[in-house]
């Protein structure tokens, strides 16, 4: 699957919250959410290495998996509206064809006002704990903030130490991901 079409994926996944259970309905992570899949397990265990004690997990089950496991959290933006906010993280993974941090804003009826994962940079294959980093201008029609991280296909993900914190206006927000070119293309056909 393409950067593009995971972003079109997990901003279709992240505006409704029809297919997204809280974890610890099924007794896995309290405040957290995941999406109904069998191809994925949730949880938290203790990982060498972390920063605290329990970590959250995310781990493919299937031998062919449908799809992504996602591990989400939501809060109201109303603190945050009009400013610069940085959603930072600790990830590690094992045999993983994709682990990305998502941050996104929604406004009124649920819109995507701005969204940015790290579909041009996913995390891939075994790695050791590192620190990743998101950062977004929050708009001042945002009701909520959501934010978590996923795994796309086969291996095992862990995640440590989520943050959203106010940052100033010299931190760089996060590029947006696009293949779009700068400027129109062969308008008239001719090559």
């Amino acid at each position: 699957m393409t950067s593009k079409r995971i972003f079109i994926a997990m901003t279709a996944f992240a505006a409704s919250a029809l297919a997204f259970v809280p974890a610890h309905a099924a007794g896995q992570i309290k405040g957290w959410w995941t999406n109904q899949t069998q191809d994925y397990d949730f949880g938290v265990e203790h990982v060498d290495g972390a920063l605290s004690e329990k970590s959250a997990f995310i781990k493919n089950t299937a031998s062919a998996p449908n799809g992504y496991g996602t591990l989400s959290q939501g809060i109201s933006a109303e603190q945050y509206r009009g400013k610069h906010v940085r959603l930072s993280a600790m990830l590690k993974s094992k045999d993983a064809d994709g682990v990305q941090l998502f941050l996104r804003m929604d406004g009124p009826e649920e819109k995507v006002l701005e969204f940015r994962n790290m579909g041009d940079t996913p995390v891939k294959g075994t790695t050791d704990w590192k620190r990743y980093d998101i950062v977004l201008d929050v708009p001042q029609q945002a009701q909520a903030i959501s934010y978590g991280y996923y795994l796309l296909g086969k291996g095992e993900a862990w995640a440590d130490s989520f943050k959203i914190e106010v940052v100033g206006n010299d931190v760089p927000v996060s590029a947006p991901e696009s293949d779009l070119p700068d400027k129109p293309v062969n308008g008239d056909f001719e090559q």
